[in-house]
């Protein structure tokens, strides 16, 4: 059995879920795999699409695994939008909420693709009995928009798509001009309750500064895979060119990110990973662990 929902008529489906006409239970048409349409191959306006699940066990770990897995090879329409490498940590049923904890891969997505990817596990998961509602957590830390909420079918569409944007300040760090310490410009964004703020910020870091007299640090092609905030503690997964840096510039360039991401208010600490793990020793600084910004970031004056 398929089933689609329109990117057109998302407001209107979830107005019929709202009265009772959410996708039936298990026991009225079997279980569903809900996952996103290739907009490549599908010119229709469909967000999404069900496919049959043909499993045997009809558990949340099962659910997650059929989705992690992705669609079938014969629903060609079909896609994924799971980072490859997710993987369910820990899982619970408490009160009606299903809590699905992710690993720190998921923390990837954002914007559209996020809201995509959690309604697509709420609604499959919310068709086992005793599910009412979904909680999707990444090592243990809500992301963006849904900090720990809980999303039901009949809400989960509106997710993030009707937040107000916001206003964030942040401090950019570069290399001065002809010197060998960092200077700053300020920095406004704009951004929708989608957009991860320190994701943002990173990007605009990498891309180099727009005021005369600061030069860029980071390496071209340096890309920002993944960065979230934790209890303080942001971390930050770059790509493997932050490695193309020379010895002697590698402490002003952890520098330069360290003290741009705490000039954000929720920032107090910063774990730069790689590829997904610690890079070690990184010039002079030892990046096994968290790092806070130095007392003196400007340097001499």
């Amino acid at each position: 059995m398929r089933r689609t929902l329109g990117r057109l008529a998302l407001a209107a489906l979830a107005l019929a879920l709202a009265l009772g006409c959410a996708p039936a239970r298990e026991e009225d048409r079997g279980l569903v795999l809900w996952f996103p349409v290739d907009p490549e191959l599908n010119m229709v306006s469909a967000a999404l699409d069900a496919c049959s699940y043909q499993g045997e066990e009809h558990t949340i770990p099962a659910l997650m695994s059929a989705l992690l897995a992705g669609p079938p090879e014969e629903e060609l329409e079909l896609t994924s939008l799971i980072p490859a490498g997710t993987r369910v940590l820990s899982w619970s049923l408490e009160e009606g909420v299903a809590n699905v904890e992710l690993s720190a891969a998921y923390a990837g997505l954002v914007g559209v693709d996020l809201t995509l990817a959690d309604c697509c596990i709420t609604l499959t998961l919310a068709q086992l009995p005793g599910v009412e509602g979904v909680r999707v957590t990444v090592n243990g830390g809500g992301q963006s928009y849904r900090d720990r909420r809980v999303l039901y079918p009949e809400d989960v569409l509106f997710s993030g798509a009707e937040e107000a944007p916001v206003e964030v300040t942040a401090a950019l760090y570069f290399r001065r001009e002809g010197g060998d310490q960092l200077g700053f410009e300020l920095r406004r964004f704009r951004l929708s309750e989608d957009k991860v703020p320190v994701k943002e910020v990173l990007d605009a870091l990498i891309a180099g500064p727009e005021d005369e007299g600061l030069v860029p640090l980071l390496p071209e092609g340096l890309t920002v895979r993944s960065a979230w905030v934790e209890e303080g503690l942001c971390t930050a997964d770059l790509s493997a060119q932050l490695l193309d840096l020379p010895e002697d510039q590698r402490v002003l360039a952890a520098s330069s990110i360290v003290e741009t991401l705490r000039s954000l208010d929720a920032v107090e600490q910063v774990q730069l990973l790689v590829e997904g793990e610690g890079a070690g020793q990184f010039g002079a600084l030892d990046l096994s662990g968290p790092l806070r910004p130095s007392a003196d970031p400007l340097g001499d004056r």
